[in-house]
């Protein structure tokens, strides 16, 4: 039975002045009760208004209940319900991200060894600080099948990274093998990460820093310069050949036309003289007087007409005859 029901049942026992102190009581306990349910209410709908979330155009929205998969969401504002029902994530799939292998953000390498110190091909160590661009392909495996996927995309870097290395002979570590080394490490990582299903795409790899060891790293420096000095001496020349080359093959094929030019002319000349030679021959076969006495002439004329003084010796007078 209701407590005011109990009382007026019994209010024959009690004075003007107790009921009225009763119907007081009752009165404020019953708005304490409307003040309660409605502050209930209130909490209520402000619970209930949580569920609404927003996705930006660079992310995509998933959703759990109980922890289980439940729905994908596109850019613009959804629902759904309040936790601990439903939990929304918004993993941004368009953005680059970045992961620092062998060293902090402030660039300081690691303290441990084997964060930063990498053996080569010809048993040298060195120092290997890289940075792996990467983005999100599928963020239900990112979020879901790896609890960790940064650690898990630097180990593998750096596992990939360190495997390729040991191959390698550390001069070629230090000049000419560092872009290869960044496609390599990025490609093998690409392949564990999606075996272990990462959900990633590993873009790109820079080597920030490729440096030996404090003690030896001026000897190594030394090296380095070295090489390049080489190479640059290997660059000159081939300039250098390039230009000369060409030139030479250039007056080679002019001596060479030359020497066929005039191989051309005296073969030709030759062979006119031979032929005027037999011209002559067959003549002096048939009139040999004549033939000695024009070629006698012939032979005169182009002596004479090349001197200045003749001198005529007839057996009884000397005449000169001056040009």
């Amino acid at each position: 039975m209701r407590p005011c029901l109990r009382l007026a049942e019994r209010a024959d026992l009690l004075d003007d002045k107790s009921i009225d102190k009763l119907k007081l009581v009752w009165v404020l306990n019953s708005g304490r009760w409307r003040f309660v349910l409605l502050f209930v209410a209130v909490a209520l709908l402000v619970w209930l208004a949580t569920g609404f979330y927003t996705v930006d155009s660079n992310e995509r929205g998933v959703t759990t209940r109980f922890g289980r998969l439940r729905a994908h969401a596109g850019p613009g504002i959804h629902y759904a319900l309040p936790w601990p029902m439903d939990r929304v994530f918004t993993p941004t799939t368009t953005e680059v991200k970045r992961i620092e292998v062998g060293f902090r953000s402030g660039g300081e390498l690691w303290t441990e060894p084997r964060r930063s110190d990498m053996l080569t091909g010809d048993q040298n160590i060195l120092k290997i600080m890289m940075v792996v661009q990467y983005k999100i392909k599928d963020a239900d495996r990112y979020l879901f099948d790896t609890s960790e996927p940064d650690i898990l995309i630097e180990r593998a870097v750096e596992s990939t990274m360190a495997s390729y290395i040991a191959s390698v002979p550390v001069d070629d570590v230090l000049t000419t093998a560092k872009a290869e080394i960044e496609i390599q490490a990025v490609k093998k990582a690409q392949r564990i990460l999606d075996g272990y299903g990462a959900g990633v795409t590993l873009l790109t790899g820079n080597l920030q820093v490729v440096s030996p060891p404090v003690p030896v790293i001026e000897a190594f420096n030394d090296v380095a310069r070295a090489k390049k000095d080489s190479e640059r001496a290997v660059e000159d020349a081939r300039l250098y050949a390039n230009e000369v080359v060409p030139q030479a093959r250039g007056e080679a094929q002019t001596i060479t036309n030359k020497a066929l030019g005039d191989y051309e002319m005296r073969v030709n000349k030759a062979r006119g003289e031979a032929q005027r030679f037999n011209g002559l021959l067959r003549e002096y076969e048939r009139n040999p007087q004549i033939t000695k006495t024009r070629l006698y002439l012939e032979t005169m004329e182009r002596i004479l007409s090349a001197t200045k003084v003749v001198v005529i010796d007839d057996s009884s007078k000397v005449t000169i005859i001056e040009k």
